[in-house]
């Protein structure tokens, strides 16, 4: 990409915000994970370039800054901007330099001051030959290790978001049920890798492609009371159901 273009890059999401805005959205999240463009000028393995987007730290989070300084200019000061990125590659085993979670964590405490309100831990797809064993919750231990760090910092004010095969009502409500107020009380939980976890907020995406109507079930096992899609109403839960 030649200057020019990044500048395009950066332009585009720009106008995008502005659209959005226009549109009536409510919240803008950067995908900046994944292996994505802004994931790409992040990492040492796929970042190569030897003029003022690459090299260092802070070479390599220019882009990123910059789209966020972008999009914050021009959307309303309360509209929340979201931040998901690979909080790791996976990739420690294989080489000497790759973007990590102590990367992750170096980024993360510029945030606040660059306007992100949440970040959003996930990890990995920047490289095929990445080395992940997935089970049921395995990044939440790392939105944890994340938001402990910030807590140590002095840092309370921006949001941990955890994701990664969250399947279950009681999982999804013990990561937040106390919310976050001070580091003496964090939330805890035990993942199955027997790692503790800790997070503000859960995002769910794939379990809804599996069950469109997750939210409803587990409100309902969990005994909350949402609103139903009116075409639904009349096919609630029945009390007593086994959901």
């Amino acid at each position: 990409m030649s200057t020019q273009d990044i500048e395009d890059v950066i332009n585009g999401f720009r106008d995008s915000a502005k659209r959005a805005i226009e549109a009536g959205v409510d919240v803008i999240e950067i995908h900046a994970a994944h292996g994505y463009l802004l994931c790409s000028f992040l990492s040492q393995i796929s970042n190569r370039r030897i003029d003022k987007y690459g090299g260092s730290f802070e070479n390599r989070i220019r882009l990123l800054v910059e789209v966020i300084q972008a999009i914050r200019e021009v959307i309303p000061s309360g509209t929340p901007l979201l931040l998901r990125v690979s909080a790791t590659e996976w990739m420690e085993k294989q080489v000497e330099d790759s973007w990590d979670v102590p990367s992750t964590i170096r980024l993360a405490k510029l945030l606040p001051d660059l306007g992100i309100d949440l970040l959003d831990v996930s990890s990995g797809g920047n490289s095929k030959n990445q080395a992940v064993s997935s089970f049921n919750e395995y990044q939440i231990g790392i939105a944890g290790q994340i938001r402990e760090a910030l807590y140590e910092a002095g840092i309370e004010s921006l949001l941990i978001g955890a994701v990664g095969m969250i399947t279950e009502a009681e999982a999804a409500r013990s990561i937040v049920e106390n919310g976050k107020k001070k580091s003496s009380e964090l939330v805890e939980i035990e993942s199955e890798s027997g790692q503790k976890a800790k997070a503000d907020i859960v995002l769910v995406a794939r379990q809804f492609l599996r069950e469109p109507e997750w939210v409803l079930r587990v409100a309902y096992s969990l005994g909350v009371k949402v609103q139903w899609p009116l075409q639904y109403e009349r096919g609630r839960f029945l009390a007593g159901s086994k959901i």
